[in-house]
Protein backbone atom coordinates (compact mmCIF):
# COMPACT_ATOMS: atom_id res chain seq x y z
CA UNK A 1 0.00 0.00 0.00
CA UNK A 2 3.10 2.30 0.36
CA UNK A 3 4.01 1.86 -2.60
CA UNK A 4 0.83 2.49 -4.28
CA UNK A 5 0.89 5.69 -2.10
CA UNK A 6 4.04 6.77 -3.26
CA UNK A 7 3.41 6.64 -6.83
CA UNK A 8 0.32 8.58 -6.14
CA UNK A 9 1.62 11.34 -4.47
CA UNK A 10 4.68 11.58 -7.31
CA UNK A 11 2.21 11.48 -9.46
CA UNK A 12 0.27 14.50 -8.04
CA UNK A 13 3.39 16.94 -7.97
CA UNK A 14 4.06 16.07 -11.19
CA UNK A 15 0.77 17.38 -12.73
CA UNK A 16 1.33 20.40 -9.87
CA UNK A 17 4.92 20.65 -11.87
CA UNK A 18 6.60 20.60 -8.98
CA UNK A 19 9.87 18.94 -8.78
CA UNK A 20 9.99 16.60 -5.91
CA UNK A 21 13.30 15.19 -4.73
CA UNK A 22 12.40 12.28 -3.05
CA UNK A 23 9.38 10.80 -1.45
CA UNK A 24 9.19 8.15 1.17
CA UNK A 25 5.82 6.82 2.62
CA UNK A 26 5.61 5.06 6.24
CA UNK A 27 2.36 3.37 7.48
CA UNK A 28 2.25 4.84 11.14
CA UNK A 29 -0.80 2.79 11.69
CA UNK A 30 -3.89 1.02 9.99
CA UNK A 31 -5.11 2.94 7.87
CA UNK A 32 -2.81 6.86 8.86
CA UNK A 33 0.53 7.17 6.45
CA UNK A 34 3.40 9.72 6.96
CA UNK A 35 4.60 11.06 3.57
CA UNK A 36 7.97 12.93 3.44
CA UNK A 37 8.65 14.77 0.54
CA UNK A 38 11.72 16.71 -0.10
CA UNK A 39 11.65 19.49 -2.56
CA UNK A 40 13.03 22.49 -3.33
CA UNK A 41 9.98 24.50 -3.87
CA UNK A 42 9.29 23.73 0.05
CA UNK A 43 7.80 27.36 -0.15
CA UNK A 44 4.89 27.40 -2.95
CA UNK A 45 4.02 23.55 -1.00
CA UNK A 46 3.79 25.21 2.66
CA UNK A 47 2.79 28.70 1.56
CA UNK A 48 2.07 31.49 4.34
CA UNK A 49 1.66 30.23 7.84
CA UNK A 50 1.26 26.21 6.53
CA UNK A 51 -1.82 27.06 4.32
CA UNK A 52 -0.85 25.74 1.63
CA UNK A 53 0.31 22.40 2.85
CA UNK A 54 -3.36 22.01 4.33
CA UNK A 55 -4.70 21.98 0.83
CA UNK A 56 -2.63 19.58 -0.83
CA UNK A 57 -2.46 17.32 2.40
CA UNK A 58 -6.08 17.74 1.57
CA UNK A 59 -6.06 17.04 -1.88
CA UNK A 60 -3.95 13.97 -1.54
CA UNK A 61 -5.79 12.63 0.63
CA UNK A 62 -9.13 12.61 -1.38
CA UNK A 63 -7.34 11.52 -4.32
CA UNK A 64 -5.16 8.70 -2.61
CA UNK A 65 -8.61 6.90 -0.79
CA UNK A 66 -10.92 7.27 -3.90
CA UNK A 67 -7.57 5.34 -5.54
CA UNK A 68 -7.21 3.13 -2.51
CA UNK A 69 -11.36 2.69 -1.95
CA UNK A 70 -10.53 3.07 1.20
CA UNK A 71 -10.54 6.34 3.85
CA UNK A 72 -6.93 7.27 5.01
CA UNK A 73 -5.62 9.48 7.00
CA UNK A 74 -2.08 11.56 6.11
CA UNK A 75 0.81 13.56 7.43
CA UNK A 76 2.33 15.40 5.17
CA UNK A 77 6.19 16.37 5.88
CA UNK A 78 8.12 18.55 3.72
CA UNK A 79 11.69 19.41 4.40
CA UNK A 80 10.88 18.85 8.02
CA UNK A 81 8.45 21.81 8.40
CA UNK A 82 5.89 19.90 11.01
CA UNK A 83 9.04 18.62 13.07
CA UNK A 84 10.22 22.11 13.28
CA UNK A 85 6.46 23.90 13.69
CA UNK A 86 6.17 20.87 16.42
CA UNK A 87 9.79 22.47 18.41
CA UNK A 88 8.49 25.59 17.94
CA UNK A 89 4.49 24.96 19.56
CA UNK A 90 6.48 22.90 22.33
CA UNK A 91 8.92 25.69 23.07
CA UNK A 92 6.24 28.40 23.28
CA UNK A 93 4.25 25.94 25.68
CA UNK A 94 7.66 25.42 27.67
CA UNK A 95 7.40 29.01 28.22
CA UNK A 96 4.02 29.18 29.16
CA UNK A 97 4.42 26.16 31.55
CA UNK A 98 6.48 28.36 33.47
CA UNK A 99 4.09 31.16 33.58
CA UNK A 100 2.05 29.06 35.20
CA UNK A 101 3.89 27.24 37.57
CA UNK A 102 5.61 30.61 38.82
CA UNK A 103 2.01 32.71 39.30
CA UNK A 104 -0.26 29.13 40.14
CA UNK A 105 -2.63 31.31 37.75
CA UNK A 106 -4.29 29.34 34.94
CA UNK A 107 -3.22 30.41 31.63
CA UNK A 108 -5.63 30.49 28.04
CA UNK A 109 -3.53 29.65 24.96
CA UNK A 110 -4.06 31.26 21.89
CA UNK A 111 -5.92 29.28 19.32
CA UNK A 112 -4.44 25.89 18.27
CA UNK A 113 -5.78 23.14 15.82
CA UNK A 114 -7.58 20.18 16.92
CA UNK A 115 -4.23 18.35 15.89
CA UNK A 116 -2.03 20.83 18.06
CA UNK A 117 -4.10 20.97 21.39
CA UNK A 118 -4.08 17.05 21.22
CA UNK A 119 -0.30 17.41 20.35
CA UNK A 120 -0.17 19.94 23.48
CA UNK A 121 -2.35 17.70 26.23
CA UNK A 122 0.28 14.42 25.57
CA UNK A 123 3.15 16.57 25.85
CA UNK A 124 1.65 18.94 29.08
CA UNK A 125 0.78 14.69 30.73
CA UNK A 126 4.41 13.53 29.71
CA UNK A 127 6.11 16.29 31.38
CA UNK A 128 4.54 14.85 34.48
CA UNK A 129 4.77 18.30 36.17
CA UNK A 130 2.22 19.82 38.14
CA UNK A 131 0.56 21.45 35.38
CA UNK A 132 -2.71 19.77 33.37
CA UNK A 133 -4.81 20.80 30.73
CA UNK A 134 -8.26 21.76 29.79
CA UNK A 135 -10.07 22.51 26.73
CA UNK A 136 -13.27 24.67 26.78
CA UNK A 137 -15.89 25.35 24.15
CA UNK A 138 -16.93 23.85 21.08
CA UNK A 139 -15.74 23.50 17.77
CA UNK A 140 -13.99 26.81 16.26
CA UNK A 141 -14.35 28.65 19.79
CA UNK A 142 -12.41 25.55 21.20
CA UNK A 143 -9.77 27.10 23.66
CA UNK A 144 -7.06 25.29 25.98
CA UNK A 145 -5.70 26.33 29.38
CA UNK A 146 -2.93 25.08 31.13
CA UNK A 147 -3.52 24.76 34.77
CA UNK A 148 -1.61 24.13 37.90
CA UNK A 149 -2.55 21.28 39.89
CA UNK A 150 -4.06 21.66 43.15
CA UNK A 151 -1.47 20.78 46.15
CA UNK A 152 -2.65 18.16 47.97
CA UNK A 153 -2.57 18.34 52.15
CA UNK A 154 -1.27 15.64 54.16
CA UNK A 155 -2.29 15.27 57.79
CA UNK A 156 -0.37 12.68 59.90
CA UNK A 157 -2.57 10.75 61.72
CA UNK A 158 0.37 10.49 64.59
CA UNK A 159 1.47 13.62 64.88
CA UNK A 160 4.88 12.92 64.78
CA UNK A 161 5.70 15.20 62.10
CA UNK A 162 3.48 18.46 62.88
Amino acid sequence: MEESIKNLTEDFFQRLTIKIDSCEVTAEEQGIFLINVKTEESGLVIGPHGKNLETIKFLLKLLISKQMEQNVILHLEVNDYLKSKEERLFSFIESKIAIVEKSGKDLQLPFLTAYERKKVHSYVWELGKNIFTKSEWEWKDRRMSLCKKAEKLSIDIDGDDI
